[in-house]
């Protein structure tokens, strides 16, 4: 009887350094598929590793969320509208006319 698969530390270990790093998935697949308990389909592997990608991708975001927001308390108009753009709903195609009508 084959053995069971199960989740494997070192595999854990790569695909947590490989997605903070921004590999893609299919390409952190490929590179583990030499461990011998690799698991064999993409399928298995979000089974067993989807927390390990989740959390390093998690904590890129929030490392580059946390400076793009310092930036943005400082001043800097390019992180203001990057932050403005992508979490406050605001586009530079839409305009506002306020017109006081007296």
């Amino acid at each position: 009887m084959a053995q069971k698969k199960s989740k494997d530390g070192r595999i854990a270990a790569v695909v947590r350094k490989k997605a903070a790093a921004g590999v893609p998935v299919v390409e952190i697949f490929a590179s583990i598929q030499n461990y011998q308990n690799a698991p064999g389909s993409v399928q298995t592997f979000y089974k067993y590793y989807k927390e390990d990608l989740d959390a390093a991708r998690g904590e890129v975001t929030e490392a580059l969320g946390s400076k793009v927001i310092q930036q943005a308390k400082n001043g800097d108009f390019k992180s203001q509208e990057l932050w403005l753009t992508t979490k406050g709903g605001w586009s530079k195609q839409q305009t506002n006319n306020n017109v006081e009508i007296g």
